[in-house]
Formats: C-alpha cells, structure tokens, sequence
C-alpha cells in the first residue's frame, strides 16, 4: 500500500513538472513585456525608495573612492511591465569606464549589483557584475559579461575587471561620451538590448512599437531556464566557473580593515 501510495504521489510530481514545462512559456510569452523606448531621469537620492538608497549607500562610497566621478541617481522606469530600476551612475574620464550600481524592485522583491563596464563600440564591450542571476537569452559574442556574485568589495570586482578588459579587448580604444551625455548614452545603450534580441529571434516589437514581447522560442528558453533544477544547477556552474577565473587570474578577496 505504502509502495502504491509512493509510486501516486510520484507521478502526481511528474505530471505537475511536465504541466509547468508546457504552461511556463505560455504564461512567461502572455506576461512579459520589455519597454522599446526608455526615459532615464536623473533624480535626487532622496526620491528613490527607502531601501534603494539603503542597498546604494556603501557601494556608492567604494565606487566614489577608487577614483570614478559620480554622474547622479538616475530612475530608469519600468523596463519591464513589473519592475522599475534604479542607478546611481559613474564615470571615470581618466580610464573612460563606467561604473554603476543597479537595482530593480518589484512589488514584492528587489535584487541589485554593482558594475563596472568598459565599451569600445558597439561590439565589443566588458561588463564585470556581481549580479548572481545567469542571463535566460542570448548572450553577444562580443560583449562579454563576467558575473561574480561571491565578490563583496568593488576593489576587488575593479581589478578583474581591469584584468578582463586586457584580456578581452586590450588593444580597442574604450568610449565615453562627452560631460553632459551620460544619460544619453545609458538610454542608447539600454535599449540595444530589445533590437538586439529580436535579431536572434528571442523577442518582436509589437505593432504600436512600444514593447518586445517574447516569441514562442524566447519564452520556452527563458522558463526552461527558470525552472527547478536548472536555475541552481546554472547558478552553481556560473559560481563555480567564476571561482575558478578569479583564481587563475591570481585575484584574492579583498577585506577592508
């Protein structure tokens, strides 16, 4: 009895898994929408969100001491239909990077990051995170992103990135628009990510022009990808794989006394 008891909640697992395989990109293609064209505003820190700021504040004071030039607080709006994002935005003139600390909130949860990022051109750009999240799409051949969630310090995050920019582009001239043309440029650059998508058949403009939508491919590999247990089994290789960069390149932890 308790064999056939077992062997029935068992299939019952099955047919609840194969059922959210089938549903889950139906689901993700009706609900996701990524905005085409954004409107990035430079705000005062006292208008962001009480937690926002509390997430920024320290990692806004690392950036800020290695030498990067604070632009401003910048409320991104909503990329996507559910969550709006926040930026407190570097630039350093002198080595032509950008750096930022990003954040997006949603009613019901908030995740954030801090970034360096060195662009060349359009092609050829390194971006060194600590986001933890693996990207669900199409990752660019030329645009190399490095995410190293276990890193705790921008110090730290800074040298390897500076390592993985010679690594990756070392001979290319890095970019930076002129005083003044940072949102700007955050705005062009922000909403590469929809176009450049739909060219790989992952997302389509919509017929008003004002969102990407997920087509049937985008939307079986984003919620294949965010099903359990290829999320952990994902997050884990991307943590793993990074670790063992991190130490090949002879990149310590550093803890501030």
């Amino acid at each position: 009895m308790t064999g056939l008891l077992s062997n029935g909640f068992f299939l019952l697992l099955v047919k609840v898994y194969g059922a959210f395989l089938i549903l889950g990109p139906v689901l993700l293609r009706i609900q996701f929408r990524f905005k085409a064209k954004l409107n990035p505003q430079l705000v005062p820190v006292e208008s962001l969100p009480p937690d926002v700021q509390q997430f920024m504040a320290p990692r806004v004071q690392s950036i800020a001491g290695l030498g990067f030039d604070p632009v401003g607080y910048v409320n991104v709006g909503k990329m996507t239909s559910r969550a709006g994002s926040f930026m407190a935005l570097f630039s350093n003139p002198r080595t032509m990077e950008w750096a930022n600390v990003s954040v997006v909130k949603s009613a019901t949860r908030m995740a954030g990051h801090t970034e360096f990022i060195t662009r060349c051109s359009d092609d050829a750009q390194v971006d060194t995170n600590t986001n933890s999240i693996p990207s669900v799409l199409f990752p660019l051949p030329t645009y190399h992103v490095f995410r190293f969630p276990q890193v705790k310090d921008a110090f730290t995050l800074y040298r390897a990135h500076r390592m993985l920019v010679q690594e990756k582009i070392g001979g290319s001239k890095p970019e930076l628009p002129p005083p003044g043309q940072e949102v700007a440029e955050l705005k062009r650059r922000l909403e590469r990510y929809g176009p450049r998508q739909q060219e790989r058949g992952y997302m389509y403009l919509d017929k008003s022009g004002e969102y990407f939508h997920l087509t049937w491919k985008g939307a079986i590999l984003g919620a294949w990808r965010s099903v359990w247990p290829v999320a952990s089994l994902r997050r884990w290789w991307m943590q793993s794989r990074e670790e063992d960069r991190l130490r090949s390149m002879g990149v310590a932890q550093y803890r501030p006394s």
